[in-house]
C-alpha cells in the first residue's frame, strides 16, 4: 500500500486554500500519487483544528513543521510525526512510528499509545535531535529515545528500549516503567535524565 506524506496538511500551509483545491493536494508517495480527496472525506472549514479520523501506520510526517493550531489523529500515525514542530499541538490517539518529534523546536506532541525507535532523535546525518517543546508518550518508546537531544522535555510513561537518552546534550528525559540496556550511553550532559530500571 502507498505511504502518505501529510506534511502539507497543517493550518499555516492550508491558509487561503479553497476546499476543492485542498482535495487536490498530492499526498501519495508512489508513482500513482494519491490526492487528499482520494483518501479522505473532507468536512468542516476550521483549518486551525485538523482531525484525521481513522489512522494508519502509513500516515507519515503528520504536522511536520507546524507552527500553530492543532492536529489530531484518531488512530495510528507513521514515521516522523511532529517532526520539526515549532508550535501548536499534535495528539495521536494510537501508536506512532519511528522518529516522532525528531527536530522539534516547540509545541506539544502527545502519543496515547506507543512510539517507535528514535523518539525525538535526529534523522541520519543530523547532529542534534529534539531542540524544544514537550513530548509525552503514554505507552512505551523504542530504542534511542532522546538520542542527541538538546532542549525540551520528553516523558515516557511505560518504559523504553535500549540506549534511552544516548548522546544527550541537554534537555530533560523522564522514563517510568523501565528501560532497556545502557540508558544515557555517551551522554554529554542533560538538565535531567530520570529512568526507572524496574518494570
Amino acid at each position: 500500500p502507498e505511504r502518505l506524506d501529510l506534511s502539507l496538511l497543517t493550518a499555516e500551509r492550508l491558509a487561503g486554500i479553497e476546499r476543492r483545491d485542498f482535495e487536490k493536494i498530492r499526498i501519495g508517495t508512489s508513482k500513482h500519487g494519491s490526492k487528499v480527496g482520494d483518501i479522505f472525506r473532507v468536512a468542516g472549514n476550521n483549518l486551525l483544528d485538523v482531525v484525521f479520523e481513522g489512522g494508519s501506520a502509513r500516515l507519515d510526517r503528520v504536522a511536520e513543521a507546524m507552527r500553530g493550531g492543532s492536529v489530531r489523529v484518531v488512530g495510528d500515525a507513521g514515521a516522523q510525526a511532529g517532526r520539526a514542530m515549532r508550535g501548536g499541538t499534535l495528539t495521536i490517539e494510537g501508536n506512532a512510528g519511528p522518529h516522532a518529534g525528531s527536530g522539534m523546536r516547540g509545541g506539544r506532541l502527545e502519543i496515547t499509545g506507543n512510539a517507535g525507535d528514535h523518539l525525538g532523535a535526529p534523522l541520519a546525518g543530523e547532529l542534534a535531535g529534539m531542540n524544544g517543546g514537550v513530548l509525552i508518550v503514554r505507552g512505551k518508546a523504542g530504542a534511542f529515545a532522546a538520542d542527541r537531544m538538546r532542549r525540551g522535555l520528553i516523558a515516557v510513561l511505560k518504559g523504553s528500549g535500549d540506549h534511552a537518552g544516548s548522546r544527550m546534550i541537554a534537555g530533560t528525559l523522564v522514563v517510568a516503567g523501565g528501560t532497556g540496556e545502557m540508558p544515557g550511553y555517551l551522554r554529554r550532559a542533560a538538565d535531567a535524565l530520570a529512568v526507572s530500571r524496574d518494570g
